[in-house]
């Protein structure tokens, strides 16, 4: 698609992974000055006025779709013999990337991971559509959260689609059904492409292998996955268990749909955050009720715990669970289990746990930490030596949630809420556009603002971080004047190499910042000068 305008975009570079078999462009909406990304549909010989009414209905359908981890379709349309679909633009890199850097993903990453996915999948189905095509280039990474990309309301019985063929990768990521026959796609086949990614995200490698095209389809059918555990020695076994029933070749025998994989999950969190448990894990992933001779009957009962005795001619003939040594251990297992969850933890304890949890860094365990044990350890120990530790932590804990919500907001156009969210986000975009003399005072406004209120505390320490960072950096000197000055110039150098839609970015994003500030209005009435002066004739039709 060599051109530079698509119906109102104006179209920039191509996005992915492999940008060269990519149809995914960066574009820009002259009218609302958005970034977008857009994806397009060669149709050589004109597409027939039934496609076309199915496609208008697709994206129509797709604009009515919001959840936060889907991108969001702002609509569609056609240009000569294209097709396109736009899509919000989600900064961030793809699962792909990451695990191409990364090679694997922790067990406690890939849970921040399924459940937002899970939910995703959940609202889709309950809207009677198939996502079909989970993978890791669909699934992007923004800030802490995943977002699927690319969300089509029928994608295998459409004519406009990607005439690319499969690779190797995708094809081992499929359920068995859709490689049979695609028209069996159904809500448990998004299931198991999101077991087969989960799989992948935390082993590093596929769930089913094979060279060529042709033996991945037979091994999809007919081979079993590797339990994860077995290859990934800290995975919990009930994140195994979960994932190898997602994996299973019948659709009947995977779970019933999306909310039972979101209970499973939360099952899960619970069983692998609390300290119980080791004994079931063992006796998942080894069953002596599995063996058949007369060593791994030995191996089992070493395994767990049990002296080996010799067989006798004549059998006791008492029932396991009622033998004496049984109710006995039971009872001793009991009472040290009771007397574990009742005793409470030291100081020294509660600091331990929370930073372990802290150092994994994810909103889950930063929200653990400050629920479980750090306000706990204030309550307790409001005297105590690691009291003015845990009051920074929980400063800190509460300054990042923050920080993430508000950045989730910004990215999916929520609605601001409070006063704190709406300053600090306004000094961001002061900095980001690069005035961090304004930035700075803005910042400092907000000390001023909301230094009182302790409701707005979280948001009067980032306005303390930024400024450290700022006056750390003595970058805040130059005027707004000469800043804005600077960016006309480069915007005219952008026109002089004819990128007129980064320089129009640019006055664009001045007036939009300083419309209102009189100190630079001459500089504004440039940047609007500049705008009237290089207006197209597609500018003035719309």
């Amino acid at each position: 698609m060599p051109r530079s305008r698509l119906g109102p975009l104006a179209i920039e570079a191509k996005l992915g992974d492999f940008p060269s078999q990519s149809c995914v462009w960066r574009a820009i909406h002259v009218k609302l000055k958005r970034s977008v990304a857009v994806k397009v549909f060669s149709s050589p010989f004109g597409a027939t006025p039934e496609v076309r009414t199915d496609f208008a209905s697709e994206w129509e359908t797709l604009k009515t779709l919001s959840h936060p981890a889907l991108v969001r379709c702002y609509g569609g349309g056609f240009e000569n013999n294209d097709a396109y679909l736009a899509y919000e633009l989600v900064d961030g890199e793809t699962l792909a990337s990451h695990l191409e850097r990364k090679s694997r993903m922790s067990w406690e990453s890939v849970l921040e991971l399924a459940e937002p996915l899970v939910d995703a999948l959940r609202y889709l189905h309950e809207h009677s559509i198939q996502y079909a095509a989970i993978q890791p280039d669909k699934i992007m990474i923004a800030g802490l959260s995943p977002i699927l990309i690319d969300t089509r309301v029928n994608r295998f019985g459409t004519s406009m689609k990607t005439s690319r063929p499969p690779t190797v990768q995708e094809i081992a990521l499929r359920p068995p059904e859709l490689l049979r026959d695609p028209a069996l796609v159904s809500n448990r086949s998004d299931l198991y492409s999101l077991g087969a990614t989960l799989y992948f995200a935390l082993t590093g490698r596929m769930p089913i292998q094979g060279e060529t095209v042709e033996e991945v389809m037979e091994n999809v059918a007919n081979q079993k996955p590797v339990s994860p555990a077995s290859l990934v020695m800290d995975c919990p076994v009930w994140l195994d268990k979960l994932i190898m029933q997602l994996l299973e070749k019948d659709p009947a025998k995977r779970p019933f749909g999306a909310p039972a994989v979101t209970l499973a999950l939360a099952e899960v969190r619970r069983r692998s955050m609390s300290k119980t448990g080791v004994a079931e894990h063992a006796s998942s992933g080894f069953s002596p009720l599995s063996v058949t001779d007369q060593k791994d009957r030995d191996e089992a009962r070493t395994l767990l715990g049990r002296h080996l005795v010799r067989e006798q001619a004549i059998p006791d003939a008492t029932v396991w669970h009622d033998k004496p040594w049984v109710l006995v251990g039971a009872l001793v297992m009991i009472l040290g289990l009771l007397a574990y969850l009742v005793w409470p933890l030291s100081e020294n304890q509660m600091r331990s746990r929370a930073e372990e949890l802290l150092t994994r860094d994810t909103q889950s365990s930063l929200n653990q930490a400050k629920v479980n044990f750090l306000r706990p350890m204030l309550n307790r120990f409001p005297d105590g030596e690691h009291a003015d530790w845990a009051a920074e932590q929980i400063d800190r804990v509460d300054m990042l949630q923050a920080e993430h919500a508000l950045s989730v907001k910004l990215k999916r156009n929520l609605p601001i809420r409070n006063e704190g969210e709406r300053l600090l986000a306004e000094a961001q975009k002061f900095e980001r556009f690069g005035d961090t003399a304004t930035a700075l005072d803005q910042y400092r406004s907000m000390l001023t603002l909301l230094g009182d209120d302790e409701k707005y505390r979280p948001y009067v320490n980032l306005a303390r971080r930024q400024i450290a960072k700022i006056e750390t950096q003595s970058v805040a000197k130059d005027e707004a004047a000469i800043m804005i000055q600077a960016k006309l110039d480069q915007a005219d150098q952008s026109m002089l190499r004819g990128n007129v839609v980064a320089a129009r970015e640019i006055w664009y994003s001045i007036i939009d910042l300083y419309r209102n500030n009189a100190n630079v209005a001459p500089l504004v009435e440039k940047a609007q000068t500049r705008i009237r002066e290089n207006q197209t004739p597609s500018d003035t039709n719309e």
